[in-house]
């Protein structure tokens, strides 16, 4: 059982904003920083540990906390970790945005809502807390206040794709399939490889009965994600009723890209072994 840092959240209000980290401190937090970046978990939770030892009450190693967690896939320990770090350092957007993220995936939209509302209050533009709060709605399906979410979140970061995309879903969960379509392109145009848009295109056309795009998306999901797409693009093919035909196309996508891997695998394993 990890032990959660940090005084009462009455006791922090009364004293006043957090005491700023020492050089020393802040030296650490950015290290644990990098270590996450690169994937090296343990070292950055061994860092944030030191932090806290030297510094009970340390807001940054909290928020390390939280991530490590996050990272892992232990949601309800990461939003107690954002929970200490809000106690520390109460008026901190983004830890609070932070929390909103995970609540979303525990498809605590509710409460995911009220920790956007809480950034909102503090910084009514925040692009991040404008997309967790759309994402909220749409999960307690109320895609109209949704959709105004994500168009205050454009107006701030007009490039943002992610939102682009999120726009996009709402869109096709409502019927809206031409708009969800836009949605796509527009993501398609900056990464004409982005797995989720050609999937969510895919699937739109379907439903629009533009059958040859369907199948050209579907394909070129299948080409870049492979057996990890497999589920839901024979979802889709089902649903627009696909010939055997059509199926063994779409799906050929994928089979390709595995069968080029194995070949690039077997020549490597020549050369390396002196052939």
């Amino acid at each position: 059982m990890l032990r959660l840092w940090g005084r009462k959240k009455d006791e922090v209000r009364r004293s006043g904003p957090p005491p700023p980290p020492s050089e020393s401190e802040r030296g650490m937090l950015k290290r644990a920083a990098r270590l996450i970046d690169s994937g090296r978990y343990d070292e950055a939770a061994r860092t944030s540990d030191l932090v806290l030892e030297a510094n009970p009450h340390s807001a940054g190693a909290m928020g390390v906390k939280a991530e490590l967690a996050t990272e892992s896939g232990d949601l309800k320990e990461a939003v107690q970790w954002y929970d200490r770090a809000l106690r520390a350092d109460p008026d901190n957007v983004d830890y609070m945005a932070s929390k909103a993220s995970v609540l979303n995936r525990r498809n605590k939209h509710k409460e995911a809502a009220k920790a956007c509302d809480e950034v909102l209050g503090i910084d009514p533009g925040n692009v991040r807390a404008l997309n967790e709060k759309g994402l909220a709605l749409n999960g307690m399906r109320r895609p109209e206040e949704a959709l105004q979410c994500y168009e205050a979140a454009l107006a701030g970061d007009p490039g943002n794709m992610a939102i682009v995309l999120n726009k996009g879903v709402v869109f096709m969960m409502t019927g809206r399939y031409e708009e969800g379509v836009a949605c796509c392109d527009r993501v398609l145009s900056d990464d004409p490889r982005d797995l989720s848009a050609l999937f969510n295109k895919g699937a739109a056309l379907a439903n629009l009965g533009r059958r040859e795009e369907m199948l050209r998306c579907l394909k070129a999901a299948m080409s870049i994600g492979g057996d990890d797409m497999k589920g839901l693009v024979e979802g889709v093919l089902s649903r627009a009723d696909a010939t055997e035909e059509e199926r063994r196309g779409v799906m050929d996508g994928g089979r390709a890209g595995a069968v080029e891997r194995r070949k690039r695998k077997r020549r490597k394993g020549r050369r390396g072994g002196g052939r």
